[in-house]
């Protein structure tokens, strides 16, 4: 009979770890090169050359990737007597430019509809935790109301909003209002995302 030795057996066992690791790491590679990140971005920028993105690194993080890379563009500027100079225009292709406006528009209201999105998760969870407890989470932040709830009753913890700012929060056993201080990034403005009890009381909801 042949006898191997546990020394024997955890290099083995290592190095099955490590074979796994690098075919990981392989498949990984071959699935995100730069040329199909080049692509991706290209297409998420709507450009029409994705020659135009230069991809200095990737980098993967978990099932994501962070990559690294700079984008040739032209953009039109405007001179307006009041304001001066302000960029009013990206060029996306040979002949087609793109108000830039209308960008900022977009994005920021693809924000407030993901930060109502995210405020309505939190109040779904906070219910989860009333039916539990028999009150919601008494506290003054919002970094205290997401530790009370994660993760028992918030499987994904949503700390920030979509203009990395923390939620504010105040709550007591029977009431609470959880706020987002909106593109602004400033507390008590017109803009601010505010809920009470589980009802948007203020903020955009379409």
């Amino acid at each position: 009979m042949r006898l191997v030795s546990k020394k024997a057996l955890v290099s083995v066992a290592a190095a099955s770890a490590a074979m796994a690791a690098f075919l990981a790491a392989a498949v990984f590679a071959r699935e995100l090169g730069a040329r199909e990140a080049r692509e991706k971005i290209a297409h998420a920028l709507g450009f029409e050359n994705a020659g135009k993105i230069h991809v200095k690194s990737i980098n993967p993080v978990g099932n994501d990737a962070v990559v690294e890379a700079t984008v040739d563009v032209a953009f039109q500027l405007t001179n307006d007597k009041k304001d001066g100079w302000k960029a009013t225009e990206v060029r996306t292709g040979d002949r087609r430019w793109e108000s830039i406006e209308l960008a900022q528009t977009a994005i920021r209201k693809e924000k407030i509809l993901r930060t109502g999105a995210e405020m309505g998760s939190l109040a779904t969870a906070l219910e989860s935790f009333r039916r539990a407890h028999g009150s919601y989470v008494e506290a003054s932040s919002g970094a205290k109301l997401i530790d009370s709830l994660s993760p028992q009753y918030l499987s994904t913890i949503i700390r920030l909003d979509a203009w990395s700012n923390e939620f504010g929060y105040k709550g007591d056993r029977s009431s609470y209002r959880l706020v987002s201080a909106g593109p602004d990034g400033k507390l008590g403005t017109a803009d601010d995302l505010v809920m009470e009890n589980g009802k948007l009381i203020q903020g955009a909801v379409q």
